[in-house]
């Protein structure tokens, strides 16, 4: 039988890094503004201990996020609006793996790549570039 040499790197993967994934539950923060439940019930349910709930509240963008969805929540309580954002939410984790995905056609990768951007606000404004209509005025 051969035995593999003792110097073995196997080839590594690259993985590109996912902005979708926060460190934490993309619902938490709103479970937790709801307070409809325990926040001890609710870490339990998505199986985040003590330790993992200190190091969360911690998190800048966990306590910016809370803070949003109790806005939210008071602006507008659990409307239409606030369900789909928090289901936006969640398909960015979709629209990640679709878009590196090596079976999904280049035209739909390309779609999901400018919407996000549209979203994000990253394309260029419309009429950025005015030009300003010049005015020559000689009197004789």
């Amino acid at each position: 039988m051969a035995q593999l040499p003792e110097t073995y790197d196997p080839p590594l993967a690259v993985v590109p890094f996912d902005p979708s994934l926060l460190g934490f539950p993309v619902m938490l923060p709103v479970e937790l503004a709801l307070a409809e439940d325990t926040p001890k019930n609710i870490c339990d349910a998505y199986g985040i201990d003590r330790a993992a709930f200190a190091r969360i509240l911690q998190n800048p963008v966990f306590q910016k996020a809370y803070t949003d969805a109790q806005k939210m929540l008071q602006q507008e309580g659990m409307s239409y609006r606030m369900k789909a954002r928090m289901q936006a939410e969640e398909l960015l984790k979709t629209s990640w793996q679709l878009i590196h995905s090596d079976l999904t056609p280049a035209s739909v990768k390309a779609d999901l790549i400018k919407h996000t951007a549209k979203v994000a606000g990253l394309e260029p404004k419309e009429g950025a570039t005015v030009a300003v209509p010049l005015s020559i005025q000689i009197n004789l």
